[in-house]
């Protein structure tokens, strides 16, 4: 039996501790219908300690030139290539080709893998949660891909207001009390269509703007979806806020990780879960990930019956 992970770590708080435990220990719910490889991607949730022994996530800014989701703030992922050997692998692949986080597993080591979500291009994404035990790493950022690197604790995205994060209140308090009202007033919405997850549907129908952390609820459909934003701080400087998928992959990260509910509401009213919606997209559509599906032989595994249909 190996060394346990707090040995390999710097001083941890208490709450971070038990954090790393309950990661270690999460098992998402099984799911035995397969996921097409072609639209199968993961990105990795790579958290580090901070100085006062507080779990903080890194997060990239995409390069201007990339096709899709140019300059977004993003985490570290990509698309399955062959010799991927699982999600793990697509992940700690991708991040060492943007980022250079080292593939050693035991300088970065697996903590879970969580629920898979959907992207606006049905792609199908599974987070990775990977933390840094060598403190003495240095990032190598690969500049076709990504702008810059930026970190954020992973308890912000829980709160509402910086306040509620004591390791984060004055950096980001005193980074928004410097950028003009009108900055942060008129951030616009990234557009529906590149973030809808797959949903189809693209009329902003409600939401709620503030300081740090703010939604949009999206129409689909019959129902609704919420996109969640959180300031940086950074946005003077030109970074975008962490919205869309980014965000909500790092609330349902937080969320199992501190065994706690953000003090805002998760989904909309109405809102189907990711598997849900991940269903009626292979079933009903007639896009990329239904496609891959028919081409992959993987139909059996998600027509369901004709009274799962009619529910859809």
């Amino acid at each position: 039996m190996g060394p346990s992970i707090e040995s390999l770590l710097p001083p941890l708080t208490p709450e971070s501790l038990r954090c790393i435990y309950r990661l270690q220990r999460y098992v998402p719910p099984v799911e035995s219908r397969r996921i097409p490889r072609k639209r199968s991607a993961a990105v990795a949730v790579v958290l580090f300690v901070g100085r006062l022994g507080d779990l903080y996530v890194l997060l990239s800014t995409r390069a201007g030139d990339m096709r899709t989701y140019a300059h977004d703030t993003a985490l570290p992922g990509g698309k399955y290539e062959e010799g991927d050997v699982d999600p793990e692998g697509t992940a700690r692949r991708e991040a060492f080709e943007e980022i250079g986080l080292p593939m050693d597993r035991e300088k970065v080591v697996k903590l879970c893998e969580m629920e898979k979500f959907m992207t606006g291009n049905s792609l199908i994404v599974t987070p990775v949660i990977l933390i840094v035990t060598d403190h003495t790493l240095s990032p190598l950022l690969n500049p076709s891909e990504v702008g810059r690197l930026f970190s954020m604790p992973l308890s912000a995205f829980l709160h509402s207001r910086p306040s509620q994060i004591p390791s984060f209140h004055y950096r980001i308090s005193h980074r928004l009390s410097k950028i003009p009202y009108w900055v942060i007033d008129n951030i616009p919405p990234p557009p529906p269509v590149l973030y809808a997850q797959g949903l189809g549907g693209e009329d902003v129908i409600g939401g709620k703007e503030g300081r740090f952390y703010g939604y949009r609820d999206i129409q689909w459909g019959e129902g609704k979806v919420r996109f969640h934003r959180f300031l940086t701080g950074r946005e003077s400087e030109g970074v975008k806020p962490v919205y869309g998928l980014t965000a909500a992959i790092l609330i349902h990260s937080a969320s199992i990780g501190y065994d706690q509910a953000p003090d805002f509401d998760v989904q909309a009213p109405g809102q189907k879960s990711m598997m849900e919606r991940m269903t009626h997209e292979i079933r009903q559509g007639e896009g990329p990930l239904r496609r891959a599906v028919d081409q992959e032989g993987l139909w059996e595994d998600w027509k369901g019956d004709q009274d799962v249909k009619a529910k859809l």
